[in-house]
Formats: structure tokens, C-alpha cells, sequence
């Protein structure tokens, strides 16, 4: 056999074996895909007799605004974005919009980056005790920058919120902070043992729930099936370059997740929440949060940069894909904006606020959302139907990190059913029923409800 029939076939055989690998590697990656799609159809499929449904009636979707504290460099400005947030009260803005957003605070960061807890003086302190207190502040930003921190400073920090009676249960990591938990992304010790700054076990013990590690998505709606449009959604016809390039990257963190990285496992089946293993071993809730700028990936997180994740393209393809969504911001970043919040972002809130009360999307905290997620997806029920009237039996809530246990009816508020009658429907936890149930006409789906208040 000539030289060149020998390449030519060497050629041939190795193609060949590439465009298999290639083939199984496709194939591999859409089977998996179906899986995960399937979960989610089994999940929250609505068409039994009795359901449970997605999100609180009325609403098809469900959103919240995840502020960071940086350069938020005093209390007044603070304050004034708060009250902006929260309330219809008259603001430098104009109008507040009246929804339910939180914000974050530091323990320790240097006065030129953001008032904190200990540096910022008694005021400052005594705002961010009674902001937690209310719910106006439900994320701990780590425990903030101090170069020299060790695990006797959050021992500190905890007491202090101990002392006050202060419940926090939602955790952020910031940017490259040594008390950070995460270590492949923000780059922090916390949770590791044979670290000075290694907490993690007195942090998890005081109460944190959820940990953002640093994990963000360009994708709208989470806890959703994965198609082509989940991807194609992303591009913006007035930057298709970088457009390309971010559905690219999404595209390979979607498959690198679903070939077993760790890193990139969230990406891997778009779920709201993850449970995740620590450095130390312990299991946490782990969440991810949803930036989209033209830019690439979390280069929209700030003032400005908000109204463009919560543009009215990106609030109609939630509505459409009925998912969860944690949108990543720092409220105080305002650049060269003329006031504490930028003007076009200020006009997407009110859009937003728009959507909440007409009951299209549910807005509120990212501690109450999370929460609200873990309930809905693990909460353990049944049902019977005698002489047409419809039984609901809430036995407990099976969480695999925390434990199985029975939820008080305050913390199933929102829990919805759909129902061949909301008029003829009961809901009991244990033997105790509950009274004084929401029962609401049919909605989009054509189906009744009842709602747990």
C-alpha cells in the first residue's frame, strides 16, 4: 500500500472516531437535557385533579432584587433607596414604588466603601439592627473586607447579632473577601478548616440557610426547561457580536454542568437553588443569581446596569417561561447618575411594580423567595376527595439538608393548590385545619385555586 493511501486512510479512520466522539457527546448531552426537562414537567406539572402550583396565585412568575451594599457610603443614601424601594412615600426620586426588596450589610469595610456595622458608628448600627428586624435587610455581604480577619471576628459578629435578636439566613459572597465560603470563584477560606479566617460551622450553626458562592447566569427564569430559546433569548440585536459570544458561554457552562463540573453545576440544569458541599463537608443551599448585560456577565451589576435585567424584553420572557429569578445588583453603585438610583433604572422598577399588582410576577425578598422555593418544592402532601369536597393533607416538608419537619402555617404562607373547587376545599396540617383559606376563581391555566394566607 502506497504512503499516501496509508495517511489517507489514517485520516479517514481518525475523522471518523472524532465525528463518533462527537456524536455520543451530542447525544449524551441531549439525553441529559431531556432528563432535567422532564424533572421539571414532573415538578410542576399542574393538569391532576389537585396540584400544587408554582408560584402564589396569581402570579406566573417570580423575582427578586438582590442588592450588594457596596458604595453605599452613608446612611442617608441608604436610607433614601430603601424608602424608594418599600414604600409610595415621596422621595428625591419622586414616588416610591412600594415593593418588597431587600439589601445586604457589611460587619467590616473601610469607610471609603460602604457604611458597615462596626466602623460606621452607633446610627449606623442601630439602622441595621432594626432593618433586619423588619426584613428591609435579609443578606449577610460576608462579613465584609478586613484583611486581618480571623475566625475570632465572626465569633464577634455572630454575638452581636445574638445579643440583638437579629435572623439572617441568606449569605453573599463579596468579590475576593478572605471570609468568603466560596472558593472557586470569590476565592475565600471560609470554609476552610485548616484556615485562621475559617467560620463557616459557627456561621451555618447561627442560621445561614443559602450561600451565593459567586455563580451567576445570563439566563432568563430559572427552574425551567433547557430549549434552544433558553440560550437565544439572551441576544440583543443591537450588540449581535457580544450577543454571540455570551449565548456561547452559556451554552458551554450549560454543557460543562451537565458533564459533571462542579464549578459550572448550577449552569447544568438552570435550577433557582442547588444543594452544595462545603470545604468542611457540611451540605448548604446554594443559589444563583441572574445578570444579562450586553457586556458579559455580571458587568451590569449596578445602578445603571439594573434596568437593563429587568427591561420589559426580560420581564415578558420570565412571565413566558414561568420561572424564579435572583437578579444580581449594587443599588449604591449610581456612577455618574444625577440621583441615588439612575433614572431609567427607577422607571424599570416602576414597571416592575406594575407587573406585581396587575399579579403577574411576585416580587419580593431574596431571603423570602428562597425560602418560599424550598417550601414549594419539598413540601410533603395528599389529598381525598369525599361527597366533591377536596381534602388537603400537609404532612411535613422533607428537606434534605436540614431535615424533615412540620412547618407552622406562617411559614407556608403563599402555598397554593389548584382545586376542582376552591369553594369546596379544606387544607390541614397534622389534624389541625387551617382556616380562613384564599379561594380564588380560575386563572390563566382555567383552573381554581385555594391559597394558604
Amino acid at each position: 500500500m502506497s504512503k499516501n493511501k496509508i495517511i489517507k486512510r489514517s485520516l479517514y479512520i481518525s475523522s471518523s472516531c472524532v465525528l463518533a466522539i462527537i456524536l455520543v457527546l451530542i447525544t449524551t448531552y441531549l439525553i441529559n437535557i431531556h432528563s432535567i426537562n422532564q424533572q421539571y414537567y414532573d415538578r410542576y406539572n399542574a393538569k391532576s385533579q389537585v396540584a400544587l402550583r408554582k408560584f402564589p396565585y396569581p402570579y406566573r412568575a417570580a423575582i427578586a432584587i438582590c442588592s450588594d451594599i457596596d458604595n453605599t457610603g452613608t446612611l442617608e443614601k441608604f436610607l433614601e433607596i430603601q424608602k424608594f424601594l418599600n414604600t409610595r412615600e415621596i422621595t428625591s426620586m419622586g414616588e416610591g414604588v412600594g415593593l418588597e426588596i431587600g439589601n445586604s450589610f457589611f460587619f467590616y469595610e473601610p469607610s471609603d466603601g460602604a457604611i458597615s456595622y462596626f466602623l460606621s458608628g452607633p446610627r449606623v448600627r442601630e439602622t441595621i439592627i432594626n432593618f433586619i428586624k423588619s426584613g428591609q435587610i435579609d443578606v449577610m455581604h460576608s462579613y465584609g473586607k478586613k484583611s486581618d480577619f480571623t475566625r475570632e471576628d465572626a465569633i464577634k459578629s455572630l454575638a452581636e447579632l445574638k445579643k440583638n435578636s437579629c435572623k439572617v439566613d441568606v449569605w453573599v459572597d463579596h468579590d475576593r473577601s478572605i471570609s468568603n465560603i466560596g472558593d472557586d470563584v470569590t476565592f475565600g477560606l471560609g470554609d476552610h478548616r485548616d484556615s485562621k479566617a475559617y467560620h463557616a460551622d459557627l456561621t451555618l450553626n447561627y442560621g445561614i440557610k443559602f450561600v451565593w458562592l459567586g455563580r451567576v447566569t445570563m439566563i432568563v427564569g430559572q427552574s425551567d426547561a433547557i430549549t434552544l430559546e433558553t440560550f437565544m433569548s439572551i441576544f440583543d440585536s443591537d450588540h449581535p457580536l457580544y450577543s454571540l459570544i455570551n449565548i456561547s458561554k452559556e451554552i458551554a457552562k450549560n454543557a460543562m454542568g451537565v458533564f459533571g463540573s462542579k464549578k459550572y453545576a448550577m449552569h447544568g440544569n438552570n435550577d433557582l437553588v442547588g444543594i452544595t458541599e462545603l470545604d468542611d463537608g457540611q451540605k448548604i443551599y446554594e443559589f444563583i443569581r441572574f445578570d444579562d448585560n450586553w457586556r458579559g456577565v455580571a458587568t451590569g451589576a449596578d445602578s445603571k446596569g439594573l434596568a437593563y435585567a429587568i427591561s420589559n424584553k426580560n420581564l415578558n420572557r420570565l412571565k413566558e417561561t414561568g420561572g424564579y429569578m435572583i437578579v444580581y445588583t449594587h443599588l449604591g453603585k449610581s456612577g455618574n447618575c444625577s440621583q441615588y438610583i439612575c433614572k431609567d433604572t427607577q422607571n424599570a422598577l416602576r414597571a416592575l411594580g406594575g407587573e406585581y399588582r396587575v399579579g403577574n410576577i411576585y416580587v419580593t425578598s431574596t431571603s423570602k423567595l428562597l425560602n418560599y422555593y424550598i417550601r414549594q418544592r419539598y413540601l410533603n402532601w395528599s389529598y381525598e376527595i369525599d361527597n366533591n369536597e377536596t381534602i388537603i393533607h400537609i404532612h411535613n416538608i422533607l428537606d434534605p439538608v436540614f431535615g424533615p419537619f412540620l412547618p407552622a402555617i406562617q411559614e407556608l404562607k403563599g402555598i397554593t393548590f389548584y382545586v376542582p373547587s376552591s369553594r369546596d376545599t379544606r387544607i390541614l396540617i397534622g389534624n389541625k385545619e387551617i382556616k380562613g383559606i384564599e379561594k380564588h376563581p380560575a386563572d390563566f391555566n382555567g383552573k381554581e385555586s385555594v391559597t394558604i394566607p
